[in-house]
């Protein structure tokens, strides 16, 4: 059972990893035979580490989904593959053995990353019962990982986003200052500096694809640390042992906040009468960078809304079945309120395609608490669970 319930929430991370691959490298899909096969033969450092690091997730998960390192190395290479043999046909991409090579390279690191820390790490009792406060929070912050690697790639193309940064990392900081203070109780000189260092590698982890770049990464991590430290020193008031809404109520602001600006970034352009489109777009044009990032990380921001609907009442413990309806309705509506806004700026306008993939995202967020929470719910229920070598199915 505790093989069935982390394999479901693993693949559902699996996939949702999956899909951002595909979307991040076939956009804009337009497809049409070749004139002629071209092959980029260059090599590019940058380009190689952007590639390891997206693909070594899919590794990593694999393997909790009970694979093999060898079926997650044959997973990468299988969609890396797919991949750039897609590319041969769209236009504006380019194909490169390199990435392929590079790819495959991150799948195998990801589940040796996997196989190092299942070898190190014993689940005690003390930390199956921490699992359980605490899973669902963590979850909202690793779903946030992918968030803000959308937002760093997006500064590749308006530089001026690093506000949309800012807010990614406040929400981050509150979630880790509140789970702390409640793990911690009371917090001292050198927990407060464990929480700042905690902080700070969580930013960094979501800054993968900017690391070459100081600025202003390095200036927002330090920040990001500063104001965990600050926050998790603060009283905590919390008479609840499950304070998950208490943090969501405080993250929430900020979040929505923090979609608003991304559907309408940037506010300044000029307003026009309303339009809109069936699609993405009402005409092809080259691409001027090479991640569609502004658009996956709207669509990544939905996931995570969808998440935080989802735990809102999530100790109502109410089933995936009956949540869809509000999931749905809350997702449709801010998201069909959001388009229309967008309809009056210059541009494409509104997008039929765009609203139809953010709900889906919100949707797809909300069951990946679900399966998160039938996992805690199994942690509950088992007295102990030992290291990973020795646990049974």
């Amino acid at each position: 059972m505790l093989h069935t319930t982390g394999a479901r929430l693993a693949a559902a991370m699996l996939g949702y990893f999956a899909f951002l691959i595909v979307l991040l490298t076939l956009d804009p899909f337009y497809f049409e035979l070749p004139a002629q096969i071209q092959i980029d033969l260059r090599v590019r450092p940058s380009d190689i580490i952007e590639n390891v690091i997206l693909f070594l997730p899919l590794g990593f998960l694999y393997r909790l989904t009970g694979g093999s390192r060898r079926g997650a190395i044959i997973l990468g290479a299988a969609l890396s593959l797919g991949v750039e043999t897609a590319q041969l046909f769209v236009p504006v991409r380019t194909t490169s053995p390199m990435d392929f090579m590079s790819n495959t390279l991150g799948a195998w690191l990801g589940a040796w990353l996997h196989d190092r820390l299942a070898a190190r790490i014993a689940m005690t009792p003390t930390m199956v019962g921490r699992l359980a406060l605490e899973t669902p929070l963590m979850g909202l912050l690793y779903m946030l990982v992918p968030l803000l690697w959308m937002n760093t790639l997006a500064l590749n193309v308006m530089s001026n986003r690093w506000v949309l940064t800012v807010l990614l990392g406040v929400c981050g900081a509150i979630i880790l200052s509140d789970i702390y203070r409640e793990w911690e109780g009371h917090v001292g000189i050198w927990s407060t500096g464990r929480v700042a260092l905690a902080a700070a590698v969580w930013f960094l982890l979501g800054s993968g694809p900017r690391l070459l770049r100081p600025m202003p990464t390095v200036p927002i991590t330090i920040g990001v640390a500063l104001l965990t430290a600050i926050l998790a020193t603060l009283p905590w008031h919390a008479k609840k042992r499950r304070f998950e809404r208490i943090t969501l109520s405080r993250v929430l602001p900020g979040l929505m906040l923090y979609i608003f600006l991304v559907a309408l970034w940037p506010l300044v352009r000029p307003l026009t009468p309303w339009h809109g489109t069936l699609g993405m777009t009402d005409h092809i044009e080259a691409v001027n960078t090479r991640y569609p990032a502004p658009l996956l990380e709207y669509l990544a921001a939905f996931t995570v809304f969808g998440y935080v609907i989802a735990e809102w009442r999530g100790r109502a413990e109410v089933p995936l079945a009956r949540d869809v309806p509000r999931l749905l309705l809350v997702a449709l509506g801010s998201a069909l309120a959001l388009e229309l806004l967008i309809g009056f700026q210059a541009g494409h306008g509104a997008s039929l395609t765009r609203l139809i993939l953010v709900v889906g995202g919100a949707l797809f967020g909300g069951s990946i608490y679900h399966l998160q929470r039938d996992h805690v719910r199994f942690l509950v229920k088992t007295p102990a669970v030992r290291g990973p070598r020795s646990s049974k199915p």
